[in-house]
């Protein structure tokens, strides 16, 4: 039958403005693509439509189409393309037993997850710098931008990071979408990454495809923390393996529209971020090379490089810039370019999180696919060497290779084989069921039993340092309707506020530059996780008139005097004892309450510390009754000297007596009921020399 109701369904969906609608929508409009040029449309479908979207989305920005309008021409080919296309309703048995395979090893991602998943905005600066390319692209209708948000710190280049190019076209409009689209992207690539591990490993042998589907969901370095704040990196892994699926395609079949694919789909990948790009380039190379008839995969080398560097050159704003820039580039960092981070990030993926048996069949998949493995198992291969060299050359010689070096630094290079992993372990296991099929599936479960536990920490450590979820979101879209045009003041680093101008139109500005001339403050006490202290002490500003509270969120009118209300009072309401291991919303200022590190021994390992990384830190709490004594259990290193205030007053300086081991400071004040803050300070205290705090107990 003509596939016109499938295409009038997509078209449907890629009007709508919700994000996970649309984004079906997508992939209908990838499978009438795919119906006539791959043999796995159905599997392929996402990816094609994703690559033919951005392709569309790039184009039309390149000839001054707004992006919204864009939207009518994936519509338009869509419904032609249905109108052309035949369908078969019925699988075949084998078809409905892969994909009920593939549907288990997708399902069990969020198992792993324990389906827990908030809103994506990491500590750093990366999630919230792609979400203000997105704003742009909706506030300019184009998705060539030659400019930074205006709120980003430091001396950054312009990056041809166009992170979800064709996100815009399915948001409507509505700023407060971003998010969610960065978020239903972000799940869906979880989802979807064992299909196309599957495709690519199914094109070396099935055995392969199916181990390293279930394999991708419990490869440790898929949950290493840094991944959390990267999300082109996760658009990359996507297109990455796409693209090593098309490579296969070409070199088995050699159809000039399936070589053209090829290209296209590497130079979407070029244009959303490089890195993964040239680790690609580095295995289609060894690839073509590794081929009997080396000339022909040569041709199928070059004509995907050429046809992936016009897009560059075409699509990505200063290309000439990073062409010339990028021969002699060779950053080095101290922290991740040394023997030991090697050693550790190697132990993390391959041995720690319960990874040794995986780690073995890795070991046998690398080995058995240089001596003896086809094109594209060699091309994998030493696709992973190439980043191992680069790495050594990083740590120990400190060569300029042109391109190669200028990825910013080992962990950032080693990231770049995390798509890589899965299928060496998945090549690996294939060669042990090639002796005994039974010992390879007990591996696998295994394998999977060991690591759970491990990735599932990993992840929720991770996944809880994220600063958005959907009670936040809404505490900003109230801020905005209240400020309105006028600007709110944030610490624009380590907190939810830098979010205001991405989800509405309310603009801010960085605290404190300019601080009398701005009439609300957005303070975020939740303590954001980095090792670097968040600017804004809230308990400098209890004597303005608060606004709008919720759950550490505060929106302060500095022009106005208040008292804290009631809700305030509440939600720092204590009985009479202050633990962290309970709760961290007592530990306002100075601490490191949501770095993954430590939400990871909070509750897994019960870690009883608040970590004081501040010389000053501050502990706010309110009582309903009095209470006439003070009881903090505390530690530090030995002689080195804290002193304790309460409302501003001195109460004691108190010298350590031992290393970091507890110590209780009795401390007779009266507290009478109402809101109050503890302050610590200690001159020279930071995450290298912090101070625990276990717990403040009062007494009657």
């Amino acid at each position: 039958m003509k596939a016109i109701i499938l295409a009038i369904i997509g078209t449907i969906l890629i009007f709508t403005s919700n994000p996970t609608l649309i984004l079906l929508g997508i992939a209908i409009f990838g499978y009438m693509l795919s119906r006539r040029t791959v043999p796995e449309a159905l599997l392929s479908a996402p990816a094609f439509g994703i690559v033919a979207t951005t392709l569309i989305l790039l184009a039309t920005s390149r000839i001054g189409i707004d992006v919204e309008p864009s939207r009518i021409v994936i519509a338009t080919l869509t419904i032609i393309l249905g109108l052309k296309t035949e369908i078969k309703l019925k699988l075949e048995e084998g078809k409905l037993k892969e994909l009920g395979l593939l549907g288990i090893a997708s399902f069990l991602g969020l198992v792993v997850r324990n389906f827990y998943f908030l809103l994506p905005d990491y500590r750093a600066a990366d999630t919230w710098f792609h979400g203000s390319k997105v704003k742009m692209i909706i506030s300019t209708g184009t998705v060539t931008l030659l400019m930074f948000p205006n709120t980003s710190h430091g001396k950054l280049l312009l990056t041809p990071q166009v992170i979800m190019l064709w996100l815009p076209s399915y948001l409507g409009l509505r700023l407060e979408n971003i998010i969610y689209a960065m978020n239903t992207l972000r799940i869906f690539e979880i989802l979807y990454l064992p299909v196309l591990a599957y495709l690519v490993g199914k094109n070396i042998k099935r055995e392969v495809g199916i181990f390293a589907a279930f394999l991708v969901n419990f490869s440790a370095l898929y949950y290493y923390f840094v991944q959390y704040a990267l999300l082109p990196a996760f658009t990359n892994y996507m297109l990455f393996l796409f693209a090593l699926y098309i490579l296969q395609l070409s070199i088995r079949e050699r159809k000039p529209d399936i070589i053209l694919l090829l290209g296209l789909t590497s130079g979407v990948m070029v244009v959303t971020h490089p890195y993964q790009y040239m680790l690609f380039q580095a295995v289609a190379f060894f690839t073509t090379i590794s081929l009997e008839n080396k000339r022909e995969g040569l041709k199928i080398f070059l004509a995907q490089l050429i046809v992936s560097g016009a897009i560059f050159l075409a699509f990505t704003p200063s290309s000439s810039t990073y062409l010339s820039r990028g021969v002699s580039m060779n950053p080095r960092f101290s922290n991740k370019d040394n023997p030991d981070f090697l050693i550790s990030i190697i132990k993390y993926s391959f041995i720690e999180n319960g990874q040794l048996l995986f780690g073995f069949t890795f070991v046998l998949g690398l080995i058995v696919s240089i001596i003896r493995g086809s094109s594209i198992e060699r091309g994998i291969a030493l696709g992973f060497l190439t980043i191992i060299s680069l790495m050594l050359n990083k740590t120990y010689i400190g060569i300029t290779i042109p391109y190669f070096s200028a990825i910013w630094n080992s962990e950032r290079a080693f990231m770049l084989t995390t798509p890589i992993i899965p299928l060496l372990e998945g090549i690996g296991m294939e060669r042990v069921a090639r002796i005994k099929k039974e010992v390879a599936i007990s591996l696998l479960i295994i394998g999977m039993i060991i690591s759970y536990p491990h990735l599932r920490i990993e992840h929720i450590g991770s996944e809880s340092s994220y600063l958005l979820d959907k009670e936040i979101v809404d505490f900003i879209m109230n801020v905005s309707k209240i400020a309105g045009n006028e600007t709110v003041m944030t610490a624009c680093e380590f907190d939810s506020g830098r979010w205001i101008p991405i989800l509405t139109n309310t603009p801010i500005a960085c605290y404190p530059k300019n601080i009398s001339k701005v009439k609300y403050l957005y303070v975020d006490t939740r303590g954001a996780g980095e090792i670097e202290v968040y600017l804004i002490n809230i308990v400098n500003f209890l004597d303005r008139k608060v606004i709008m509270f919720r759950d550490g969120l505060w929106l302060l009118r500095l022009d106005e005097h208040g008292s804290p209300p009631r809700d305030v009072l509440e939600y720092y309401h204590t009985n009479g004892t202050i633990r962290p291991l309970d709760d961290t919303r007592w530990f306002v200022y100075g601490y490191i309450n949501q770095n993954p590190v430590i939400i990871k021994l909070r509750k897994f390992e019960k870690f009883p510390y608040a970590l004081m990384i501040s010389s000053s830190s501050s502990v706010l709490f309110s009582t309903s009754e009095t209470f006439n004594e003070l009881i903090i259990t505390i530690n530090g290193r030995e002689n080195k000297t804290v002193e304790i205030y309460l409302d501003g007053k001195l109460l004691r300086r108190y010298k350590f007596k031992n290393n970091y081991r507890d110590e209780k400071v009795n401390l007779k004040v009266t507290v009478p009921p109402g809101l109050h803050y503890l302050t610590f300070y200690s001159p020279n205290t930071s995450y290298r020399d912090p101070i625990g705090i276990k717990e403040i107990a009062l007494k009657r």
